[in-house]
């Protein structure tokens, strides 16, 4: 101890105490810190699973973390008393990647995982969260076999899937009388499901497929099968592909001249896409989506939040991570544990109301319905602004829009 430790010095009031008390008191309240700190909860974790920088970045990405960060603010911040926080992580659309990513934050607490997209991490993904009692809420992953073969009752598919995005363009053509089919697949799970989906929805209106041709996922050069399929005979060329293809094949396709005499269905096509591609270049093609940003009041004034922070327009991913994460965190609040089945069920019950869904509902497989909506994407002379993009075509209900669970596929669905 210092010797001069008691010798006195002059603190507030004029009074003289000990060098020793001054001591004794900073360690006091050094500890009382230490011991406040302690007691804080920890954080109640949520991650985004996404492409952050490659190929399909502007689907969801970043664009879905600010819209989930939105939902937490409006929620307030906190869970069951403890600080919400997001994570997120990029998983480069590589299995191995998205895995292993997913197995560290259900290993250190993170109670669920919203997006993933690319099918072969989502198909990961839903036997990693059923593994572990996570859960997994599916913003832009597209197979319908997250609700059929390899349903989950861990698993919720929230925004669409790749029937739902086909319905609208497949039923539009096919009631316009075009019989003739021909198919550009990308060749891995998704392309594999679009195509044979789509199928059966053309064979099921009357039509036929007169030809297919497949594309590695790494492809660019489309120009081989766009020639096949200007040779077919086809009406509609069908773009059974990820959304960043579609934009270099509809160029090549302008460059070969097959519009107008053939249409293109592109069968997964995005806001994002259509902005990146231009209206001359999209003018007439078709959408279908559970969203758009101008379509009444309510959808403008979140556009106009998620403008303001991320300096671009929401697409129906970005819009609906909002909605998944409030109605995620609402079930555990009511819930009032972290307990996987427990909350899944909660969300199942409730109905699903926010500014892009009305009564929307969570079957027993999962799958979530609401209604779909045919857009057509406008002339440039018909655009008034930068993000002016679309024309309201016709409303697709939920019951109609999305394939009735099966319970042959699915064991979670009733007979």
């Amino acid at each position: 101890m210092s010797p001069n430790a008691f010798d006195p010095i002059l603190v507030s009031g004029g009074q003289l105490r000990p060098r020793l008390c001054v001591a004794a008191l900073s360690i006091a309240l050094v500890l009382a810190g230490t011991s406040l700190q302690a007691q804080q909860p920890a954080p109640f974790k949520i991650g985004a699973l996404s492409d952050m920088s490659g190929i399909v970045v502007d689907l969801s990405g970043p664009g879905t973390v600010t819209a989930m960060k939105l939902a937490v603010e409006d929620f307030g911040g906190t869970v069951l008393g403890r600080p919400i926080q997001v994570l997120e992580a990029d998983h480069l659309n590589k299995p191995d990647v998205g895995i292993t990513a997913a197995r560290k934050w259900y290993d250190e607490g993170v109670s669920a995982i919203f997006d993933v997209g690319i099918t072969s991490v989502a198909l990961g993904v839903q036997e990693l969260a059923k593994d572990k009692n996570k859960l997994a809420i599916y913003l832009s992953s597209a197979s319908s076999d997250l609700t059929g073969k390899n349903c989950s009752p861990n698993g919720i598919h929230w925004t669409y899937n790749n029937y739902s995005q086909a319905l609208g363009v497949t039923k539009f053509y096919t009631q316009a009388g075009e019989k003739n089919w021909y198919f550009m697949t990308v060749d891995y799970a998704y392309g594999v499901n679009v195509q044979r989906d789509t199928t059966a929805m053309i064979e099921a209106g009357g039509g036929r497929i007169v030809g297919a041709a497949r594309h590695p996922f790494e492809t660019k050069d489309f120009s081989s099968d766009l020639l096949k399929g200007q040779s077919s005979g086809a009406n509609v060329i069908a773009l059974a592909t990820t959304t960043a293809h579609v934009a270099s094949i509809v160029k090549q396709a302008d460059e070969f001249g097959i519009r107008p005499r053939q249409k293109l269905a592109a069968l997964s096509l995005t806001l994002h896409d259509v902005k990146a591609m231009g209206l001359p270049t999209a003018q007439g093609l078709l959408v279908t989506s559970p969203f758009y940003w101008d379509q009444n009041d309510e959808t403008r004034a979140f556009a106009k939040r998620y403008f303001e922070r991320f300096k671009k327009m929401p697409n129906m991913v970005q819009a609906s991570a909002y909605g998944a994460v409030l109605h995620y965190l609402n079930a555990v609040k009511a819930v009032g544990e972290d307990d996987a089945g427990k909350v899944a069920a909660r969300m199942k019950e409730t109905p699903i109301n926010d500014f892009m869904t009305k009564n929307g509902k969570i079957r027993a497989d999962g799958r979530v319905v609401r209604d779909m909506y045919i857009f057509r994407v406008k002339a440039p002379a018909a655009s008034k602004g930068e993000w002016d993009l679309y024309e309201t075509l016709a409303t697709i209900p939920g019951e109609e829009a999305f394939q009735k669970a099966d319970p042959a596929a699915c064991p979670l669905v009733k007979g």
